[in-house]
């Protein structure tokens, strides 16, 4: 007794592979080209020259409580600011020094003494610092509309 198993034809998925692509580019392109973002960026490298570091927090905050849509678009788009500016400002400074900075700070800190570590861990915090002020402005907004 044979059992009668259908067999699936072979298609290659290129044209499946090329709308993943797309959609992952456009899904790209709308968290950073937005004015959430834009403003986030703008008043963070702004404030990071008169304030401390955690000032971050206090301009997505304003970002998110102007711009912010939904609690999980404005955490992942004041997120991906910070995340964006900190690690160009690191890279910068980095290179702008030779990594002479970069190695001296990883050797204070309990990082190993590995630079990417080190620039991993900072763009990582200050993206989540980031994240929680944008989504807390926007929470802040929606507390008070009617």
């Amino acid at each position: 007794m044979a059992l009668n198993i259908p067999q699936q034809p072979n298609i290659s998925n290129t044209a499946g592979s090329k709308a993943g692509l797309s959609s992952v580019l456009d899904k790209i392109k709308e968290l950073f080209a937005s004015p959430l973002t834009a403003t986030i960026i703008i008043l963070t490298f702004i404030m990071g020259y008169f304030f401390e570091w955690w000032s971050v927090a206090i301009a997505a905050f304003i970002g998110g409580a102007i711009f912010g849509t939904s609690g999980g678009e404005t955490f992942a788009k004041g997120m991906a600011a910070v995340i964006t500016l900190w690690l160009l400002m690191t890279l910068y400074y980095h290179f702008s020094t030779q990594g002479i900075l970069s190695n001296k700070i990883a050797q204070i800190l309990p990082v190993g003494g590995n630079v990417g570590v080190l620039i991993v861990v900072t763009v990582l915090i200050g993206g989540l610092v980031g994240g929680w002020g944008a989504m807390s402005g926007f929470l802040v907004r929606n507390l008070f509309r009617k």
